[in-house]
């Protein structure tokens, strides 16, 4: 039956839906990410393209070595204990070096042992590369650090400092447990952080069932640490409990918990704290024990005082000392934003999150600061990088509130002059041996008028920052300007002095890892049977302890072992002590020897030199190979 309606034309289905839809109602294929988005993008780049450049030079230095001789012990399915690898050293001074390596938790060995079975001919490099990770993942989880407690911006900028700081470049240039340790101990503070957050933006206690996840968080993050470093590990509980005793010391009377005994009751954070470090226990302590049950006390002493020739004790030339060679161009906005977070936490009445993150670095810093006084003899290294990572967030916080005009400008009249002191005495080296000189006094002329050149110019970096002043007053794009280069300047030197690290490399480096190449070819052509190594007194670390006896550092060792892991191996006194060798093809390795190898001696032993190196101090020699055109005949 015909409605008389008009029949609608057919439209395809394109058509319909551009007629149809308005341009507001479209979805795009992908939708655009926010600007802060591509902040953590930026942090990752940090953290692994500095030390990805970094371990192009990265570097053989001791205890480096010996860890990777530990590496190869569990190669060899010493995996649990290592130090029975020390009997097959020659030199008794090394055994003991290396047994006091193999004594300090194994998680980096294992590690390193992982590296070494996936490498196609062992390659030392796989020793460095868990270093490099450990490395990469603290400057991640220092931004983590930053973003939980402030916003993006000041995230970014402490993972830069830190990405570029020159200590820890120089860590993950190294086959060291030192940024494994670090990264654990962030971790197992970042778990803290994020759980007591949670608390601070709802007001109210957290439930224990409700903060679990960031309680195995932090335990993981602890047992990491106990066995990378052993007892460092525990520096983040007093940092905790001080955080805690600051922030119950600032709350009203009403809110208080009440005693001390009865705090479990209304607050969780005890009951998660004890959670966190029985899971770091449960990881740690039993190689510990199995450690403890097999060497006793030896085992606890070379834990509480473990062996480091590459650097001096953990106190060094005191806390100001140590922080001037931690991070200069960061050591006087750090102090001031510490100064500055303090002052904010006294006069604040509120508890909001930004005070409750400011008073966490200061009891962080401020239990990093302590902990080598009661702990002289713990890994250097490590102590330092610790101290050095909240005073660098405090940095980057003071940074972040100088571009956001929270600070007045005129406080670079004081951080300029103070910044420039700290950049100028970590710098040089005269310097410090001039002001040395003068409080021994042993000053001579020349060092006196050096101090007074330095003190004119202390006073006309002074002088130009007053003219600075007068120049930027009340012109607020004056102000900006000032602002722009002066953060901008830190920020150049501060990656100016970690691309120099970066690029630094020892000689000795090049030369075993060049003679390592010549000894694989060479024993690809004609297996080695026999590996005698020759060593003198002259081959000896500068910066082995002088009590310890002469001890080398373990780099020749290490390569040798590594490239030629099943080759029965000679330590010899003299180089006529190869005449008493069973004739074989062998492998002869002259390092630092009071006696080179003579040219008769190498003729009659039917030697070769394979690897000059430098004379009297690293020569490698192989039995030559026969010519085939003298045996055709």
């Amino acid at each position: 039956m015909n409605t008389g309606a008009t029949p609608r034309p057919r439209v395809d289905s394109w058509e319909r839906t551009e007629s149809t839809l308005t341009p507001s109602a479209t979805r795009p294929l992908l939708r655009p990410a926010p600007r802060s988005a591509m902040f953590f993008p930026l942090a990752v780049i940090v953290a692994v393209l500095p030390g990805l450049f970094a371990l192009n030079s990265w570097d053989l230095t001791p205890p480096g070595p010996w860890w990777g001789m530990r590496g190869l012990a569990v190669l060899d399915g010493l995996k649990i204990d290592q130090t029975a690898a020390a009997f097959a050293l020659g030199d008794p001074a090394e055994a003991r070096a290396y047994q006091t390596i193999a004594m300090q938790p194994p998680l980096y060995a294992w590690l390193e042992a992982i590296g070494l079975a996936m490498s196609y001919d062992r390659d030392p490099l796989a020793t460095v590369l868990p270093s490099y990770i450990a490395g990469a993942a603290v400057v991640v989880l220092v931004y983590l650090h930053g973003r939980l407690w402030f916003g993006q911006g000041t995230a970014l900028t402490a993972a830069v400092l830190v990405g570029l700081n020159r200590g820890l470049i120089g860590q993950m240039q190294q086959a060291s447990p030192t940024t494994l340790g670090l990264a654990g101990a962030l971790l197992a503070l970042l778990g803290y952080g994020w759980r007591h957050r949670v608390k601070v933006e709802s007001r109210r206690p957290v439930p224990w069932a409700g903060s679990g996840f960031w309680t195995i968080v932090g335990g993981v993050g602890l047992g990491i640490s106990l066995l990378s470093v052993g007892l460092f590990g525990l520096a983040v509980v007093p940092a905790a409990l001080l955080h805690q005793a600051c922030l119950g010391a600032g709350s009203p009377p009403a809110e208080r918990v009440g005693r001390w005994w009865q705090v479990w009751r209304r607050e969780s954070t005890v009951l998660t704290g004890v959670a966190s470090l029985a899971i770091g226990l449960a990881i740690a302590l039993p190689w510990h024990f199995a450690m403890l049950r097999a060497h006793g006390a030896e085992f606890l002493g070379a834990l509480l005082e473990p062996f480091d020739p590459s650097v001096g004790p953990a106190t060094g030339p005191g806390l100001l000392g140590r922080l001037l060679r931690l991070a200069p161009t960061a050591l006087p906005l750090g102090l001031y934003g510490a100064y500055r977070s303090i002052g904010v936490a006294l006069s604040d009445e509120t508890g909001e999150r930004n005070v409750v993150g400011r008073i966490f670095w200061v009891a962080w810093m401020s239990v990093a600061a302590l902990v080598p006084a009661f702990w002289p003899e713990g890994p250097g290294p490590v102590l330092d990088l610790f101290l050095a990572i909240p005073m660098i967030l405090l940095a980057a916080l003071t940074m972040a509130e100088l571009a956001a005009r929270a600070i007045h400008v005129r406080t670079i009249l004081l951080l300029g002059p103070a910044t420039a002191v700290s950049i100028c005495w970590a710098a040089s080296g005269t310097l410090r041996r001039a002001v040395a000189d003068l409080n021994e006094g042993h000053a001579s002329a020349s060092t006196l008028l050096g101090l007074h050149l330095a003190f004119d110019l202390f006073l006309a970096v002074v002088f130009a920052s007053r003219l600075v002043d007068r120049w930027a007053r009340r012109r607020d794009g004056r102000q900006r300007c000032v602002i722009g280069v002066f953060l901008a300047v830190v920020l150049v030197l501060t990656t100016f002095a970690g691309i120099r690290e970066a690029t630094f490399r020892h000689r000795e480096t090049d030369d075993l890892l060049t003679l390592r190449s010549m000894i694989l070819r060479r024993h690809r052509e004609q297996p080695f049977r026999l590996l005698a190594l020759v060593v003198g007194d002259r081959f000896r670390p500068a910066n082995y302890p002088a009590d310890s006896g002469p001890a080398p550092g373990g780099r020749l060792r290490f390569i040798l072992r590594d490239a030629l892991p099943d080759t029965p191996e000679r330590d010899l006194e003299t180089t006529d002590a190869l005449l008493n060798l069973p004739d074989a093809p062998r492998l002869v390795i002259i390092a630092g020897a009071a006696q080179p190898l003579s040219y008769i001696l190498q003729s009659r032993l039917g030697l070769e030199a394979i690897h000059p190196g430098r004379q009297g101090e690293l020569e490698a020699f192989a039995t030559a190979l026969p010519n085939p055109r003298l045996g055709s005949r």
